[in-house]
């Protein structure tokens, strides 16, 4: 149920700067295929409530606020500074052109703001760990219809949300990545839809965790992106065998921590 008065609060605990930053927009929506089984159903099932965990420069938050007049997208990030190598940054044409930008101080979220600025009266952004602010946000009343979750790729938020919000629909990315030995994302999915005996959908790179079975049209949708959805499990594969993650960056070294002689 839509519940205005906690939205508000939401708004006036994390308002909008009054000016734009001084930085360029960045058309950057990093879509790796099926996003159209959330915007589907945004769109079919009126939803209100869209909250995001991971939001990097807005891009899926847009499309969530394409699909309905009426949606309202509340994004929790903490908008880190970059630093270092960043693989899926470096090696892509938008993370190249807007590289000096996003390496200022605070680079990252003065680049949300300017992205989503034209969006301001239906976002709100909550700057910091998904940890810290999920609790806060349902101590503030808001209701969220959908949570997706594109955050640390291991879906440690997914029994947070369970917990907190169990009304809502549990969605997210990252369900071909993987971190060099695994696909983390998962294992918590599907423990997740079986404790709350929801079904577990999939196209591409998007999962859903849904109270009601799959339609005919999520079926065809689904049938049609197994050829992008194979493409990304052999990249991944490919990624693994050559000792990197999914976004090319190598695979830390699991420290092996080795016994005095004589312990049991």
């Amino acid at each position: 149920m839509f519940d205005r008065k906690s939205l508000q609060r939401t708004k006036e605990r994390y308002p909008w700067p009054e000016d734009c930053p001084a930085v360029a927009p960045i058309p950057w929506s990093m879509d790796y295929g099926g996003r159209h089984l959330i915007t589907d159903l945004i769109t079919r099932r009126g939803l209100r409530i869209v909250l995001e965990v991971g939001s990097f420069v807005g891009g899926s938050a847009r499309q969530w606020l394409a699909a309905s007049p009426q949606v309202i997208v509340v994004c929790v990030d903490p908008w880190s500074d970059i630093v270092g190598s960043r693989p899926f940054i470096d090696g892509h044409p938008f993370g190249k052109t807007f590289a000096g930008q996003l390496r200022e101080p605070d680079g990252l979220f003065q680049s949300f703001l300017s992205s989503m600025w034209d969006c301001r009266d239906r976002t709100v952004a909550v700057r910091g760990k998904a940890t810290d602010k999920l609790p806060e946000l349902h101590s503030l009343g808001l209701k969220p219809d959908l949570i997706y979750i594109d955050a640390d790729k291991k879906g440690a938020e997914i029994a947070l949300c369970d917990d907190l919000f169990p009304d809502a629909l549990v969605g997210g990315d990252d369900w071909n990545w993987r971190d060099g030995r695994s696909i983390t994302i998962r294992a918590p999915a599907r423990k997740s839809a079986r404790s709350r005996c929801r079904v577990l959908k999939n196209f591409g790179n998007t999962w859903l965790i849904d109270d009601r079975p799959w339609t005919a049209r999520e079926r065809t949708l689904q049938f049609l992106s197994l050829p992008r959805s194979m493409a990304q499990t052999i990249s991944s594969v490919t990624q693994q065998l050559r000792g990197r993650t999914s976004a090319g960056a190598p695979v830390e070294k699991r420290q092996h921590i080795s016994r005095p002689p004589g312990a049991g």
